[in-house]
């Protein structure tokens, strides 16, 4: 909604009242006097006609400038209260007219909470985002420094590439696996067991898992196989209790 004021410059009247000085230009707004009129009150019917013609020009001039005055008050109010709304000033010199632009207050405060809400999402998203971009990268270097570890404590080794066994897809030994580790056959955590089978390093080695590879992980599915067999022949199912009692194989 847009309120315009126009503030235009209005005539003033003149009145002559009594004498003055010749040649003096009169102050705005104070009446002129003409020292050729007589102020002299009687009771002559002239002399009070002239005062009611006097009396009623200062009215108007009043009236004028009070309607003026109370405009520009206005404005300055409006203009000093309500700065956030915007005041533009008008177009033709000689004739101002103060345009003041009044937004539903509502949308203007649902405006500058959605605009914050905003700013604090994308600055909150940003922070997020470089944390995350810090914690792939300590992942990552973590991830490299195991798998050096590794590597030097199996000698640099990994698969011998030595042939085992073949292992129908579907065996027990798949299921037993998918129990152990979800069925991932290279699987290192590092919590002591490797390998679909989650065998620990001594009784991969100990049952000559060394001849494939120097850890369960870094062995085949059918090499692990081959080593859980030999491990079964030793332990029995017992080797690996929990999923083989799930799986009721004792």
């Amino acid at each position: 909604m847009t309120f315009a004021f126009s503030i235009r410059n209005f005539p003033t009247a003149t009145v002559a009242l009594g004498s003055s000085t010749p040649g003096t230009t009169p102050v705005l707004g104070t009446p002129a006097v003409d020292s050729t009129v007589d102020t002299t009150v009687d009771t002559g019917a002239g002399s009070t006609s002239l005062w009611h013609t006097v009396l009623a020009h200062l009215r108007h001039e009043l009236v004028i400038t009070a309607s003026i005055a109370s405009v520009l008050i206005g404005v300055l109010a409006l203009t000093l209260l309500a700065a956030p709304w915007g005041v533009a000033g008008a177009s033709a010199p000689g004739s101002p007219v103060v345009v003041i632009s009044t937004p539903d207050v509502a949308s203007a405060e649902a405006g500058v909470a959605v605009a914050a809400v905003y700013g604090t999402a994308v600055a909150a998203q940003q922070q997020l985002d470089a944390r995350a971009a810090l914690f792939t990268a300590v992942a990552q270097q973590a991830a490299e420094a195991l798998g050096s570890q590794r590597a030097g404590a199996s000698g640099g080794a990994t698969n011998t590439g030595r042939p085992a066994p073949a292992a129908a897809d579907g065996s027990v030994w798949d299921r037993l696996a998918q129990c152990e580790s979800s069925g991932d056959w290279s699987i290192n955590t590092g919590n002591g067991f490797t390998g679909g089978l989650q065998f620990v390093r001594s009784t991969w080695l100990g049952m000559g898992g060394a001849e494939y590879a120097p850890d369960a992980y870094l062995a085949t599915r059918e090499q692990q196989i081959d080593i859980a067999t030999r491990v079964l022949a030793s332990q029995g199912w017992g080797a690996w209790p929990g999923c083989s009692s799930m799986l009721g194989l004792r």
